[in-house]
């Protein structure tokens, strides 16, 4: 606690905003220039991996705030970044009620009259973070009824304010990845192929978002590996590496597009160093540590280096991952034992 209030007191100081939550109003998170900067400050916390001070920031914010649902967003979608991280769903509870936080302070202000774009912004994050989690730990049908709600609030974010390049984010992820789950419809006449657009908002996203850049950077780079433009990914964890130094997204997009172009050293350098940051955040992490092994073991695989591949498939095989997170890297673990099963042969005297 008493951390807390430091970094409060010097937050406060350094961006003159007031801490006196009965004094909290609907203000706009993107008007005001003082809590602009406190929540890219929390924004890049959290893209380095720093998610409890990150958390710091973005609690003080809602409870200074009480009537924007901006404040309980950011909180959320930092636990969200974490759990994603960690592979984990434990603070599952804690997210839904931000979430319906943000729904409950964005339907206030609509019910007063106080609505505007930032409040729609706010209703397209929520629903967007619902359809993430639901795609997650949940189902592809959820996920798009989610996604179609946010999809709605943010097409009506940006007509009331075709200035707020935030809301492209969520647009551009809607319609890049709905059409990819639904490409064996999207021959028919009246079923359009959205992906070509929804890159395009990515990638305005990533460069005049104020909030949603580094995120749509990085959703832009998942689509272009998905589209086998590799070499535009890699440049744009380059950035990422640049901008969030102590992050790992980055190195999971660079080690990925340069598998997929068979440049074994290349990748396995990013595997490398993810798997030293994962380490440095501290045992049990067995789904990404399992992960990385898995791509490592496909790196040696490729150099011809098998002795190398043979030692990251026991390795995997073997950590003591519980029942779940088995289950969730069900695909990968049995490729591993085809894989060492394959190499025992191939090595065998």
């Amino acid at each position: 606690m008493r951390r807390l209030a430091i970094l409060i007191a010097f937050l406060a100081a350094a961006f003159g905003i007031s801490t006196d939550a009965s004094a909290g109003t609907a203000v706009s998170f993107y008007a005001v220039d003082s809590i602009r900067a406190a929540t890219l400050a929390g924004i890049d916390l959290s893209a380095n991996d720093r998610f409890a001070s990150a958390d710091s920031i973005f609690a003080w914010l809602m409870d200074a705030y009480p009537e924007s649902p901006m404040g309980p967003l950011f909180r959320a979608g930092n636990i969200q970044a974490r759990m994603i991280d960690a592979e984990s769903n434990d603070e599952r509870e804690s997210f839904l009620t931000l979430v319906a936080e943000a729904e409950r302070r964005s339907d206030a202000l609509i019910k007063s009259g106080g609505a505007d774009a930032e409040t729609e912004f706010a209703l397209g994050v929520a629903a967007g973070y619902r359809a993430v989690h639901e795609s997650r730990w949940g189902g592809w049908f959820s996920a798009l009824k989610q996604g179609l709600r946010a999809k709605k609030h943010f097409q009506q974010a940006l007509r009331i304010d075709s200035t707020l390049c935030d809301a492209l984010l969520g647009l551009g992820t809607y319609l890049y990845w709905k059409s990819v789950k639904t490409d064996w419809i999207n021959w028919l006449p009246l079923v359009p192929d959205s992906r070509r657009r929804g890159m395009d908002h990515l990638a305005r996203a990533s460069h005049c978002g104020i909030f949603a850049r580094a995120a749509a950077r990085a959703a832009l780079a998942g689509a272009l590996i998905k589209d086998e433009r590799y070499n535009e990914a890699i440049a744009h964890a380059d950035t990422l590496r640049q901008e969030h130094s102590q992050g790992k997204t980055a190195w999971w997009i660079k080690g990925r597009a340069l598998l997929a172009m068979y440049e074994w050293d290349r990748a396995q350098s990013a595997f490398d160093s993810l798997e030293a940051r994962i380490r440095a955040q501290g045992p049990g992490n067995y789904f990404n540590l399992i992960e990385c092994a898995y791509y490592r073991a496909q790196c040696h695989w490729g150099a011809g280096r098998y002795r190398e591949a043979q030692s990251e498939c026991g390795r995997a095989l073997t950590y003591p991952a519980d029942e779940e997170v088995r289950k969730r890297q069900e695909g990968k673990l049995d490729e591993l034992r085809r894989m060492q099963r394959r190499l025992a042969k191939m090595l065998a005297p």
